[in-house]
């Protein structure tokens, strides 16, 4: 058996997945997974996603071991048509993860929500053209300059609280940056359902956990959204 390697380095985690097929037979985290991965499996092709500005030394070495090697960017041939002004800007991990929305719902309008360091919304349409999306700040990301930049709000921890108006200043400043962050959210959803009709919502990223149950309409989640893109682009070059 041939397997696919799929790799992908956000702005704090580095998360890998060994593909047989459209199986994903194991994943890793950190950088520490190379000798395992080619001790186990037989990997043929490997694809990198990097939001990055330098991928890591050791992350290369892959590059000696493997037939195809492949770097994501915007050159890559890809299963979708792209509508964006600045393909050569366009997160690596964005498109990976409208690519992988659209492998589990093919047929269907999909709003991709990936939440982690940033918070990033893109749509990709029925008929297999990424229409865009937008780029936010992340619930960390926003309770951290809200420290910041004052002199007298404290740090605090991300915690989802039942009642939506705060009793201290810590529960102020964790429904602001979540609740703030969910009713965001929820008008982007609505906005491209107004303007595009019907559309599976799909999350992603370490985030995600606190949005998902609180949509009164169907919300799906995937922690894999991104490799699970990587996979499909690989296979398709």
């Amino acid at each position: 058996m041939i397997h696919n390697l799929c790799v992908d380095i956000g702005n704090t985690k580095i998360k890998s997945g060994v593909f047989y097929n459209d199986i994903i037979l194991e994943k890793f985290y950190g950088d520490g997974f190379l000798e395992v991965v080619f001790e186990k499996y037989n990997v043929k092709n490997c694809i990198i996603s990097s939001t990055r500005s330098k991928i890591p030394d050791n992350i290369y070495e892959i590059k000696k071991r493997v037939d195809n090697f492949i770097v994501l960017c915007h050159k890559t041939r890809l299963p979708v048509n792209i509508n964006y002004k600045t393909p050569e800007t366009l997160g690596r991990d964005r498109i990976a993860a409208a690519i992988g929305a659209k492998k589990l719902f093919p047929g269907d309008n999909c709003i991709v929500i990936d939440a982690g360091t940033c918070i990033t919304y893109d749509f990709i349409d029925k008929d297999n053209v990424y229409q865009g999306g937008n780029i936010a700040p992340g619930i960390r990301m926003r309770m951290e300059a809200m420290h910041r930049f004052t002199d007298n709000l404290p740090s605090v921890e991300i915690i989802y609280n039942e009642d939506p108006l705060g009793k201290s200043t810590a529960e102020a400043l964790q429904n602001g940056s979540i609740r703030g962050t969910f009713y965001e959210i929820s008008s982007f959803i609505q906005l491209i359902i107004d303007k595009f009709g019907d559309s599976k919502v799909i999350f992603t990223g370490g985030d995600a956990k606190y949005f998902v149950n609180h949509f009164k309409t169907p919300i799906f989640a995937n922690p894999n959204l991104v490799l699970i893109g990587l996979n499909e682009i690989i296979k398709k070059i």
